[in-house]
């Protein structure tokens, strides 16, 4: 057993390191129900929203990937996010090499057009290859994709798909990829996740969105305490020092259950012995509002957008008679059009920082920390009498 003189700051890191799957706190019953609907032909598609550091890429790599393998799925992993302009150059490279590896493809003369030397990663699969031309092209995305149906089950995780909706260039290249995963839907299922409401409605919402009614479009559960109790465990295992259960999941509803800062929460707790969970709440919060530019932010939005978000955050009928008269008397101004609301909303969503709900047509925050900020300061954040 460690004791806090014996359990020095240098081992916790490395240890911690070293175990970090102790620390992951299993939705095997999730990943189940996924692949069931999966599995039955319930489901060819899902596309899981929730909002940036909510666990959808840990769910996808630690709950999904073990658990579809098990069942002699081929699974393939690949993340939009930071891919910017190469996502599709970069996704059909990473494809073929995860379709090489898996043997879907064995002989690369097939291939009309190749690229002459690629670098691919897929689940931690690495290759350079050596071929004869200068690119793979959109049709040898549906063609490698109609390969992988016919070679085995095939489970495609594609994360924060939205970024593709971000450049209008990625329009032949997004129906293409419909095209295939229709043709191949028996044998390829995939599992889309998002960050972005707005991006997810430009690709799957719009009539004219390249994946309209494309599968079943769900809220990512969030996580609920017994995460908490999970993390008070293994960081009494850890330090041989007890954190309160209920102190913990109160830290996580205030930090409005963000799984990647409770984890930062609890890794300030043992990594600092004489700390307070409040002082250190309270330490991460200030760290966070900064490392986000949450007062840059704000002071970017027109004063129209501020009691917007304000309102928004209020829970106001936008568009009310009353809500109105409050955004007119804090302009000064002697009218206000339902037009230039409008605008200003549709400015808001656009820069991604409200998103509206297509379940009760409301405007929400897109990232509830901020929206947690703009409650603490300011006082105009009290419902409308």
């Amino acid at each position: 057993m460690y004791n806090e003189v014996q359990f020095s700051q240098t081992t916790l890191i490395a240890w911690m390191s070293m175990q970090e799957d102790l620390w992951h706190f299993s939705r095997r019953e999730l990943a189940v129900t996924v692949m069931s609907a999966f599995e039955t032909g319930l489901s060819s598609a899902l596309t899981y929203f929730a909002p940036r550091r909510m666990g959808k890429t840990e769910f996808l790599r630690k709950d999904i990937v073990p658990y579809a393998s098990e069942k002699q799925w081929a699974v393939f992993y690949y993340s939009f996010l930071d891919s910017g302009d190469q996502a599709q150059p970069s996704f059909q490279t990473n494809l073929l090499s995860f379709a090489l590896d898996i043997g879907a493809i064995q002989n690369t003369a097939v291939w009309n057009k190749r690229v002459k030397k690629m670098a691919g990663q897929a689940l931690g699969f690495k290759a350079e290859l050596e071929f004869d031309a200068t690119e793979l092209t959109d049709v040898g995305l549906l063609e490698m994709i109609n390969v992988l149906g016919k070679h085995s089950k095939i489970l495609l995780l594609l994360d924060e798909v939205q970024e593709l909706a971000r450049n209008q260039n990625n329009e032949i290249f997004l129906a293409r990829l419909r095209t295939a995963l229709d043709i191949n839907k028996d044998s390829v299922k995939v599992l889309f996740t998002g960050s972005s409401r707005e991006g997810l409605r430009q690709m799957f919402s719009h009539a004219s969105a390249p994946f309209f009614h494309f599968g079943q479009n769900l809220d990512f559960p969030p996580l609920e305490k017994a995460f908490t109790d999970h993390l008070c465990d293994v960081f009494s295992h850890v330090t041989a020092r007890k954190l309160d259960k209920e102190d913990l999941w109160n830290a996580f509803q205030k930090l409005e259950k963000v799984p990647q800062l409770i984890r930062s929460l609890v890794e300030r707790m043992a990594l600092n012995p004489g700390i307070a969970l409040a002082d250190s709440l309270s330490q991460l919060l200030s760290n966070l509002h900064e490392d986000r530019g949450y007062p840059n932010q704000w002071h970017t939005l027109s004063e129209l957008q501020q009691l917007l978000v304000l309102a928004i955050i209020r829970d106001d009928a936008l568009f009310a008679k009353e809500a109105l008269l409050v955004l007119r008397n804090s302009l000064g101004v002697d009218a206000i059009k339902i037009s230039t609301v409008q605008s200003a909303l549709r400015t808001l969503e656009r820069k991604r920082l409200i998103i509206k709900s297509y379940v009760d047509r409301k405007y929400y925050l897109e990232d509830p920390n901020f929206a947690s900020w703009v409650a603490s300061n300011f006082e105009q954040v009290v419902p409308i009498s």
